[in-house]
């Protein structure tokens, strides 16, 4: 564990997994949200989707609902050497399966709801490493704190919003992709060397939770499906005190494989750069491509986005 000063100013890097996954550290100190590698080529009806999107060359097996699922572990070895904190915001596959690979490998602390740290549990993380939260915990560990906030999951097709209730403590083992419901969702408020962080894991939230954040920096997720909420960035930015940095999450397709093209998809994406920019010119608006790694000074200002590989 760090010992710095929990209020003292810090530069940070963040970099993208895709999906909502990335890492966040000072250089000493690691966390994780979201860790998500294995990027499953999936069909069915599971994310009110018919079909997966088909990437050209794409020659992996497609996965269903009954399907079970596995860590692409050689994949997360590449990146994941290390890691103090995990904060996991559902437990849907595509946030939480690679989640207690890391969390065995590293010693993780993991927060996550009742489902997700049953998720842990099942796939042999340590009962020590567990937090379990319900929203509203506010904890502060030796160089950060963490808020818990209630949130809410994307509206999916049609609008609908698809719950299947929560993950049980004696879930059978292999996990299937239907057995990773959503669990309830969650956001963080970060506190970290100077910086708050806010971090979101779907393209929702509950507003009245927001309140008297001013966050410095927001991971915001940008996909199209935030177009089925109301002002979503304009009401977002607004709750959150107009930040001065928002990074773009969750805007990628990631039923394709790293190294396929995402040109559609950031394509959209750059809609969302424009309503924070109507919304609030004088934020920095970043779209991180896969492994891209933004450098954060102390006050809040991204001086320098490295791109990373696969």
């Amino acid at each position: 564990m760090s010992e710095k000063n929990p209020g003292e100013a810090c530069a940070l890097q963040l970099t993208h997994f895709g999906a909502a996954g990335w890492r966040i550290t000072d250089g000493k100190t690691v966390l994780l949200v979201d860790p998500y590698f294995s990027r499953v080529r999936y069909a069915g009806k599971t994310f009110g989707d018919p079909d997966a999107p088909v990437s050209p060359g794409d020659t992996r097996p497609i996965f269903r609902p009954q399907d079970v699922l596995s860590s692409d572990t050689e994949l997360v070895d590449r990146h994941i050497d290390r890691a103090d904190y995990i904060v996991i915001s559902h437990s849907h596959f595509n946030h939480c399966m690679d989640m207690p690979h890391i969390a065995r490998k590293t010693g993780a602390l993991v927060i996550g709801t009742y489902s997700t740290t049953n998720i842990a549990r099942a796939n042999g993380v340590e009962e020590q490493q567990l937090i379990t939260v319900k929203g509203g915990e506010d904890y502060q560990f030796d160089e950060i704190s963490i808020r818990v906030m209630n949130s809410l999951h994307s509206p999916l097709a049609a609008k609908r919003y698809f719950e299947w209730g929560e993950v049980p403590r004696d879930v059978d083992r292999p996990l299937r992709m239907i057995d990773y419901c959503e669990g309830g969702t969650m956001a963080y408020d970060i506190r970290w060397g100077g910086h708050r962080i806010v971090v979101f894991g779907s393209m929702n939230y509950i507003e009245r939770e927001l309140l008297d954040i001013e966050a410095t920096i927001a991971l915001v997720p940008a996909a199209r499906p935030r177009l089925h909420v109301r002002d979503y960035t304009d009401r977002l930015l607004r709750r959150l005190g107009l930040p001065k940095l928002v990074i773009a999450t969750h805007w990628d397709v990631q039923t394709a494989p790293y190294g396929a093209s995402q040109e559609e998809a950031l394509a959209q994406a750059q809609t969302f750069v424009q309503e924070v920019n109507a919304t609030s010119p004088d934020s920095q608006v970043i779209v991180p491509l896969h492994f891209d790694t933004v450098h954060v000074d102390a006050s809040g200002h991204a001086w320098k986005v490295e791109h990373g590989q696969a």
